[in-house]
């Protein structure tokens, strides 16, 4: 056979062949992220109605805009939350724009709150970032917590310093209250998959199977 006729072959045949097969493996693998145990353990991911996995408690948090946010039970929406402390000031800016751009705009489906310790006045920002963030979406939230609310939403979130970034990791929550990941910023590739793993945990909650075309969209 002619050359051109195995190009038309492995055009017609093999390569869409393979990009099914790999649709076809991501829908096995949809909702396998892991999940948070009772003991603070990632885990296998078995049933999301198991009252093995650790649920985060409800909380309510006033905004930079004058109202207040709230995390709620039975409120049926995917969370990111991410804690930002006094200590690392200058880093508050360059988290902003990142979640905005880099993660809300590709996972525009999920409600975001970003909790900032003691600065209830604004006294820590440069410029005031309220107007970027209504920009990008009004299911994003600026909050600010005391001191002692603060260290208390920090172990609700099983959070500890990340060693290497001296931050604390955004926090992937599902539509029941559960850790799925702790995400730490400064692996890229983590981070650049954060809206992917909203997209898995979106899915986990389809009550019928996905077919390819579905996954495709």
């Amino acid at each position: 056979s002619s050359p051109k006729k195995k190009l038309l072959y492995i055009g017609l045949f093999i390569v869409p062949f393979l990009v099914a097969m790999a649709l076809i493996y991501t829908s096995v693998n949809l909702g396998t992220l892991p999940i948070m145990d009772r003991e603070g353990k990632f885990v296998t991911f078995k049933h999301k109605t198991s009252k093995e996995y650790y649920r985060i408690p409800e909380f309510s948090l006033p905004t930079f805009k004058g109202d207040s946010v709230h995390f709620n039970h039975k409120d049926s929406i995917l969370y990111m939350i991410s804690l930002f402390h006094k200590e690392n000031k200058k880093e508050w800016d360059k988290h902003v724009l990142y979640i905005g751009n880099k993660i809300i705009k590709r996972a525009n489906n999920i409600k975001v709150i970003c909790i900032f310790e003691n600065d209830s006045n604004m006294k820590s920002w440069k410029e005031s970032p309220l107007k970027y963030v209504e920009s990008v979406s009004e299911k994003w939230h600026l909050a600010h917590a005391s001191i002692n609310k603060f260290e208390k939403i920090r172990k609700h979130l099983k959070l500890s310093l990340n060693d290497s970034t001296q931050m604390y990791d955004y926090v992937l929550v599902d539509k029941d209250e559960h850790i799925r990941a702790h995400c730490s910023i400064n692996d890229a590739k983590v981070a650049r998959d954060i809206p992917k793993m909203f997209k898995l945990l979106n899915n986990q909650y389809v009550p019928r199977k996905l077919d390819i075309k579905q996954i495709k969209k």
